[in-house]
């Protein structure tokens, strides 16, 4: 996938770098202190066509993320079990749900309660509340709901399973009457239906809202309502079953379920750029971050290297003797397995230049310039100033500096031990607070607390 696309990325560096102004000079810089040596411009470029890289690789799987969000919203997700949903537990709450409804090529969605398993209704405490309950279905007849009453009402006396008595009264006898005749009026009113329930001496009351619209639905809206309706005779005659199983056929019309889910692939697709950018973007920081862990790395190798150079000057050698032994070796060992300095590998680097012809003064103040660490330029100027002036108090010098800077890095030693047990601080508190509860537990536990 990275080899797919590099040409890509190629094609956009060089777009984006038309006029030569998409590096900054930070990263340049950076990337001249990383690599000592290297073509700064075709690093950089590597560099940024591998930044670009990566976010192409991003946004491309952003992309296939969002289109199989989209695929899966658009085709829904299907139940569980067909034509059935699961209910939650006894102990658990309601909870509304929505549904797809497909309709042959049509999809229509459905919001209905749904209630958990409930006790059988023998546990029920009064068989008062148990038709209370059913009073509303009770009455409807042919209609959808009470919501929506275009057909008359069953108001009777009597309903069958149930031993009470009932005498309706109504609110408005010119849209609904005390027999459950209904004539709607030219606006939509609302009836209060007040049902006086008797059985043997005992005597309730309790009233219903009832809706009468003024217009006649279209086929779809009753076929809707209808679905609705049946979603809730289903519902409500399978609380005691660990399954709702919905209605397959309304209207002589097969009805197939599926869990809508919504189509959030955009907003995935837009996160995913964003971090894309975000991430290009942040590279930069890395880098420079690298080169700060790197120029950490040359001030805890400084003392050595001055210590060498102090010792091979004293043993005889001359500066660039000495440079080019403290290069040869380090390169020995790099060869037999020894992890890269980059302290050395300026040393290394300086030396390549001495045998290619380039002036010892020179060199070395490309030495310093190059490493760019406050240390090593003190070192390049007391050997440019060696050169130029002859001075012989070089040596002495040098051990001054190799003192320096050993006593530096013992303060910096120092310096982290500290940071270090600042940050020990919180785990350690952390710690003695699950120490105290591991002993304190014990005890409330014998006390019977």
């Amino acid at each position: 996938m990275k080899q797919v696309l590099q040409r890509p990325a190629q094609w956009i560096y060089a777009v984006l770098n038309r006029h030569g102004n998409l590096v900054p000079g930070q990263v340049k810089t950076d990337m001249e202190h990383l690599y000592p040596g290297g073509n700064k411009e075709e690093l950089c470029r590597k560099y940024y066509v591998e930044k670009i890289q990566k976010s192409l690789m991003i946004i491309l799987c952003g992309t296939m993320l969002a289109l199989l969000m989209a695929v899966r919203a658009i085709r829904g997700q299907p139940l569980e079990k067909e034509n059935m949903l699961r209910r939650g537990g006894v102990l658990d709450e309601g909870k509304e749900i929505i549904l797809e409804g497909i309709y042959g090529d049509q999809k229509k969605e459905f919001r209905v309660y749904m209630e958990p398993i409930q006790l059988d209704p023998e546990n029920m405490d009064e068989q008062y509340r148990a038709f209370t309950e059913k009073l509303p279905a009770l009455i409807l007849g042919n209609n959808l709901s009470l919501q929506e009453v275009k057909a008359d009402l069953d108001l009777t006396d009597r309903y069958e399973e149930y031993p009470f008595q009932v005498e309706w009264k109504s609110s408005n006898t010119d849209v609904i009457s005390g027999s459950g005749k209904v004539v709607p009026a030219e606006q939509e009113e609302e009836v209060m239906l007040q049902a006086m329930i008797t059985y043997g001496e005992n005597e309730w009351e309790t009233g219903l809202w009832v809706n009468v619209p003024a217009r006649e639905y279209t086929r779809e809206e009753y076929q809707y309502r209808k679905t609705v309706q049946l979603l809730e005779e289903a519902e409500q005659n399978s609380r005691e079953e660990e399954y709702w199983t919905l209605p397959t056929i309304v209207d002589e019309i097969e009805i197939k379920w599926q869990n809508p889910t919504k189509n959030n692939g955009f907003l995935v697709f837009i996160g995913i750029c964003m971090i894309a950018i975000l991430i290009f973007f942040m590279s930069d920081r890395d880098l420079h971050q690298e080169l700060e862990k790197q120029r950490e790395c040359m001030k805890r190798e400084y003392p050595d290297i001055v210590h060498k150079l102090a010792l091979y000057l004293g043993a005889g050698m001359t500066l660039q003797g000495a440079f080019h032994k403290i290069g040869s070796e380090y390169e020995q060992q790099r060869k037999a397995g020894r992890e890269i300095s980059p302290g050395y590998e300026h040393v290394l680097y300086t030396c390549r230049e001495l045998k290619s012809g380039v002036p010892e003064s020179q060199a070395y103040e490309r030495f310093g310039r190059r490493a760019g660490v406050q240390e090593y330029i003190r070192l390049s100027t007391l050997m440019t100033q060696n050169l130029r002036k002859g001075s012989s108090s070089l040596l002495v010098r040098l051990h001054e500096e190799a003192e320096r800077s050993l006593m530096q890095r013992i303060q910096t030693g120092r310096k982290l031990g500290e940071e270090a047990s600042t940050k020990l601080l919180i785990p350690m508190v952390m710690m003695l607070g699950v120490v105290m509860v591991m002993v304190m537990l014990p005890a409330f536990t014998s006390m019977g607390m």
